[in-house]
């Protein structure tokens, strides 16, 4: 038989560490623990745990380096992958209004030529941007700088 989570559970954990995320509980540049330590802390299953971290990353209070786990971001450490590096200058350059509102970003395999990576760290990096808030995705069109992105 599986455990199951409460419904919305998870909007409690996520309230939870953004709370520890912003009072400095957990300090710029510092590992999150793991998620089955967040498992047994709040006596949840996994994807309950996952889906609250998924939040957190969808609002930039944390970041996840493949293979080595969640971070809170450290605004005085440079990108440290490709992803991170392209998606870093993506977001600079939409900041600075390189990219408008509305304006196609360039597609996986113009950047992935231009970084000389594959095509996959170059699709990472662009839905890095979607799961921020800054870009959005037409299917078969491309990705577009969202239209609500406030500047």
């Amino acid at each position: 038989m599986t455990r199951r989570t409460a419904w919305g559970t998870y909007v409690y954990i996520t309230r939870v560490l953004r709370h520890r995320l912003t009072d400095g509980t957990y300090a710029p540049g510092a590992r999150l623990p793991s998620e089955a330590a967040l498992c047994a802390e709040f006596g949840v299953v996994r994807s309950t745990v996952r889906r609250a971290l998924s939040a957190l990353q969808a609002e930039e209070l944390i970041t996840v380096r493949a293979g080595v786990g969640r971070f809170v971001p450290d605004p005085d450490t440079p990108p440290r992958t490709s992803t991170e590096q392209i998606s870093a200058n993506l977001r600079h350059q939409i900041e600075t209004g390189r990219f408008q509102a509305g304006d196609a970003l360039p597609s996986e395999k113009q950047l992935a030529r231009r970084h000389g990576v594959s095509r996959s760290t170059a699709r990472a990096a662009l839905i890095t941007l979607e799961t921020g808030g800054l870009v959005t995705c037409v299917q078969g069109k491309g990705r577009y700088v969202r239209q609500d992105v406030p500047t």
